[in-house]
């Protein structure tokens, strides 16, 4: 990998926000991430295709992979086809992973909702995912109840899937509780302070 590479994934390692000393580990920085079919057209923009981002991220050492417990990719542009390159490419490389931020990042097809599934069910150390500001967000609630006959899925969406403020205060999920959202907001205050 060229030096100039190396460079630029150390710095998306280093870039650890100061005020958020809760969360633990490194932090991935995905925020200038794109699809590759929008990297295409971008170009000089200042952002890395979802391609270039899993190649950088895997050349690094595997003792800095372990690191990374936080992969923030809010105001990312990853579409459908970003999304299933960081579940299939990225994240096994990502071994005690505990926070996905998918904040606004264009994920708005069923197809988006079946990779969540499939992250909740195959990377177990993963403890929060935030979907704010997707449209999968909305359709969160009626594919939890489509699939209501697999209770560890279920499950998983109704701890692990921080999708809506206003929706965990109301309970439209029984099993979260108020108490649940303010350890969120407490671990991850700075994901969250654009949600209210």
């Amino acid at each position: 990998m060229k030096i100039r590479e190396k460079k630029y994934v150390i710095a998306l390692l280093a870039a650890i926000c100061a005020s958020n000393a809760s969360v633990a580990g490194r932090v991935l920085d995905g925020t200038r991430v794109v699809s590759d079919e929008d990297a295409e057209w971008l170009k000089g923009e200042d952002l890395v295709s979802t391609s270039k981002f899993v190649r950088q991220t895997r050349s690094l050492e595997p003792e800095e992979l372990a690191e990374i417990e936080t992969l923030d990719l809010h105001g990312s542009t990853l579409g459908t086809s970003g999304f299933r390159k960081i579940t299939d490419d990225l994240l096994p490389y990502l071994p005690n992973l505990k926070f996905l931020n998918l904040y606004i990042s264009e994920l708005r097809a069923q197809e988006d909702l079946e990779l969540l599934a499939s992250i909740l069910e195959r990377f177990g150390n993963l403890q929060y995912v935030n979907i704010v500001g997707n449209e999968i967000a909305n359709m969160a609630l009626s594919f939890v109840k489509e699939h209501e006959e697999q209770k560890e899925l279920t499950d998983k969406f109704q701890k692990k899937v921080v999708f809506s403020y206003k929706t965990l205060l109301e309970d439209k999920f029984p099993l979260v509780e108020r108490k649940k959202y303010d350890e969120w907001y407490k671990t991850h205050t700075t994901y969250y302070t654009l949600v209210h």
